[in-house]
């Protein structure tokens, strides 16, 4: 299978988890969806991104230290979408909604490793458009601008099961750990997996993760990416 691996890049990044309201903490690492969202983006494809890469095996990893930094965001007050609400004349003014950030230790910027896995054409077609996004490309909302480097292609297997030190996300029903590393961060959530085309979330799983992006000793049951003796966890998209 043909693979490819990148680092997406950025001064900061919110991923929202998508079950917050009143306040928007982020995921550690861009959800499945954010991920596909970026891919059809460099393409430069519209609402037809979704079965355009229908298929896709998708990795990510944190790739240096992060931390959280909040801050609160002045935004529009909407009740029911009218006119002089979309122009910020509510009777209530604005609102403020405290947003959870991911930025870089140290000044340095946002990182993950980014693996996709999928049919020859189509990743050697997001080679290219890696290497020169048709669409400005962002680490969650549009003004967290990202930016593509070590765009790598790599040769891989998928396979059912995998026993020893493997990275990315995990299907938490699949998952057993068999130790764990002093220092290691393992994080668990709900992740959206789909969308519908109201952005609702369709599909939902439970990942775990090194929150890190430090390899750990596993024994999972799922589906696996090979990739030189290292197992990547992948979610198909």
């Amino acid at each position: 299978m043909r693979v490819l691996r990148f680092l997406l890049k950025g001064k900061r990044a919110h991923f929202r988890r998508f079950y917050t309201n009143s306040s928007g903490l982020t995921y550690p690492v861009p959800p499945p969806v954010s991920l596909k969202g970026l891919l059809g983006a460099a393409l430069g494809l519209g609402p037809e991104y979704a079965q355009r890469l229908s298929g896709l095996y998708l990795s990510v990893r944190p790739k240096g230290a992060l931390r959280h930094l909040f801050q609160t965001v002045n935004q529009l007050f909407l009740k029911e979408g009218k006119l002089e609400e979309l122009r910020g004349l509510h009777q209530e003014g604005r609102t403020q909604i405290p947003l959870q950030f991911l930025v870089g230790e140290e000044g340095r910027p946002v990182a993950f490793e980014a693996y996709v896995a999928g049919e020859e054409g189509l990743v050697e077609e997001l080679k290219r458009a890696l290497e020169a996004p048709q669409y400005p490309l962002a680490l969650g909302p549009a003004y967290a601008l990202a930016w593509v480097e070590e765009v790598k292609p790599l040769e891989g297997e998928v396979q059912m099961g995998w026993e020893g030190e493997g990275i990315g996300w995990w299907r938490v029903e699949a998952l057993t750990l068999k130790e764990v590393p002093p220092g290691a961060r393992l994080y668990r959530d709900r992740f959206p997996v789909a969308l519908g085309l109201d952005r609702s979330a369709l599909k939902v799983e439970e990942l775990a993760l090194e929150a890190r992006g430090e390899p750990i000793p596993i024994s999972y049951q799922g589906e696996v990416l090979v990739l030189g003796g290292m197992g990547v966890g992948v979610v198909q998209v």
